[in-house]
């Protein structure tokens, strides 16, 4: 049977750690010492279970991840959303052993957060792709693949949760192929796209630049990580956590960001680019979540104008 030791740093890989776990596979689990959500999760899982866990520093990493695989004779090492590169002396020293689920489709999604990505840029579709690890981020050859699709309305949360358990669904054929020794498709270098790490630039709305379609996507690529996409009205700090594409008639001309309605019984509307306009239905800000038109008990007024954040250059 083989084992497999796993080194996470995000609750998407819960569900495969347990799964493992419930089918003897499970040698052992490697964490950054700062995640204290994952930290108290796998302490609880090692006082269970009796597998060992491991916190594990950036600096020392080449000594900690050598440790973690010699002393718990991992056959196969399983990174998920790991936030350090394995390094290249452990790649070579244990040749086909280092596997990466990116919760993304390789190679048009790299980076760091292809779930974000995805969501954001209005994409059909999205998955897992398993790949061997080389020295390059998200490069090497492809062991298994798995698409599923982006639903309307799908925020970052929810995605994260689907993507965790078709994580735990697609273990028993990935380790079938592991063990036959399949080589893997390259990938196509020609298609490759990588994308940073979201910046504050990134979850920033543009109502000038951006139509309600875009915007919408936006606040759900940041629904709940980032509490939403952010905007500004006087100076005061508004996330726009969840909205609604609507058609809206009037006969009069407004720039980008204006709002149209601010009322209970219509709500929030605003004015975006391409004579599109969008619901703002949630919103956050420092006195908490609320409803759109309760903007309405801070001053804000029908006519009056959200500011774009992101860079207009």
């Amino acid at each position: 049977m083989a084992k497999v030791a796993v080194l996470c740093n995000n609750r998407m890989a819960i569900p495969a750690l347990q799964t493992l776990y419930s089918q003897g596979k499970l040698c052992a689990v490697g964490v950054p010492v700062d995640n204290s959500d994952v930290i108290d999760f796998c302490m609880m899982l090692e006082k269970q279970s009796q597998i060992p866990f491991i916190m594990i520093q950036k600096e020392n990493l080449f000594d900690k991840i050598d440790e973690f695989v010699t002393r718990y004779d991992a056959q196969y090492v399983f990174t998920m959303t790991f936030p350090w590169k394995i390094p290249d002396m452990i790649l070579n020293k244990y040749p086909k052993k280092f596997y990466n689920f990116h919760y993304g489709l390789l190679p048009e999604m790299r980076g760091a957060d292809p779930v974000f990505e995805s969501i954001r840029s209005g994409a059909g579709e999205t998955g897992i792709t398993v790949h061997h690890i080389e020295n390059k981020i998200d490069t090497g050859t492809i062991i298994l693949k798995k698409t599923i699709p982006l639903t309307n309305g799908i925020t970052h949360g929810t995605l994260c949760t689907n993507l965790a358990w078709l994580g735990s669904g697609i273990l028993p054929e990935l380790l079938n192929s592991l063990q036959s020794n399949k080589v893997g498709q390259e990938q196509d270098e020609t298609k490759a796209r990588y994308y940073k790490k979201p910046g504050l630039d990134d979850v920033c709305i543009s109502w000038n630049k951006s139509d309600a379609r875009t915007i919408e996507s936006l606040s759900r690529a940041c629904n709940p990580w980032n509490k939403g996409a952010y905007t500004q009205w006087n100076g005061w700090n508004i996330r726009v956590v969840e909205a609604t594409v609507v058609n809206h008639e009037t006969d009069q001309s407004h720039p980008p960001g204006t709002i149209i309605t601010l009322d209970e019984k219509n709500g929030l509307i605003v004015k975006c680019n391409n004579e599109t306009h969008l619901r703002v239905d949630i919103i956050y800000t420092d006195e908490g979540f609320m409803s759109g038109y309760k903007l309405l008990s801070f001053g804000v007024k029908k006519g009056s104008s959200f500011v774009s954040l992101k860079s207009e250059n």
